[in-house]
């Protein structure tokens, strides 16, 4: 999976993290789809569109719901502080990147039986659930993501991405212009397949395209991890 000279993400050293990183960037674009139109009107990945759509719920726009806003802060940060014990525990970007792939996988599956058995309602308990699942998976891959430390490719937040495409065009190199601007298409990409999928096939189809993401990202590590990994321990 490593990519040639020209085409190369970042620093040899990265091997092929960035391209495993951008497939979860593009699960991101995915859940914030599903979660933005199905889930409550909330980002279970993207904490700073969250935190505006608490604000605009404390506001009382009424299509916006203070309690589950809250609820999905909550949660992401409990994923969050389950990829720290995460980290704490497993020393090789590789292996750590697998063990959380696997968490995310069984709490995403969870949420696809949710709303395979109670399709997303407005302020029902499966579509809270679903949505607090969802948030703590994504805690955990960004936590994840955080540590594995590839320049530009947080999985989430792309504002410093195209900050940099823009601010530091007359000297960025050519890794980091193609890493950011991936990482900008990645979440680009995820969001319209999310969206589609969820006006043309509902909610679940939306989180079984997560699920084989997810499965791919996993395999791939596993993969590397045994033939022996192109990236530092």
């Amino acid at each position: 999976m490593t990519a040639g000279p020209r085409l190369r993400l970042a620093e040899e050293r990265h091997g092929s993290l960035p391209v495993l990183l951008l497939v979860l960037t593009l699960v991101t674009g995915v859940i914030d789809a599903i979660s933005l139109l199905t889930l409550g009107r909330v980002f279970v990945a993207n904490m700073t569109g969250n935190v505006v759509v608490s604000g605009f719920a404390i506001a009382g726009v009424p299509e916006f719901s203070l309690r589950t806003s809250l609820a999905v802060l909550a949660a992401f940060l409990v994923g969050a502080a389950a990829g720290g014990v995460l980290i704490d525990r497993i020393d090789r970007r590789g292996a750590l990147l697998r063990a959380a792939v696997l968490v995310e996988w069984v709490l995403l599956a969870v949420c696809l039986v949710l709303v395979l058995i109670w399709p997303p309602a407005t302020d029902s308990a499966p579509t809270l659930a679903a949505a607090v699942i969802a948030a703590v998976a994504m805690g955990v891959q960004n936590a994840v993501a955080r540590r594995i430390g590839v320049p530009d490719l947080n999985t989430s937040v792309i504002s410093m991405s195209m900050t940099g495409l823009a601010a530091d065009h007359t000297h960025s190199t050519r890794p980091a212009v193609l890493r950011r601007a991936a990482a900008v298409l990645s979440l680009l990409v995820g969001a319209v397949a999310g969206a589609v999928l969820v006006r043309t096939a509902g909610a679940p189809a939306a989180f079984a395209l997560i699920l084989l993401l997810l499965a791919g990202v996993g395999v791939a590590a596993h993969s590397l991890l045994r033939r022996g990994p192109d990236w530092e321990g």
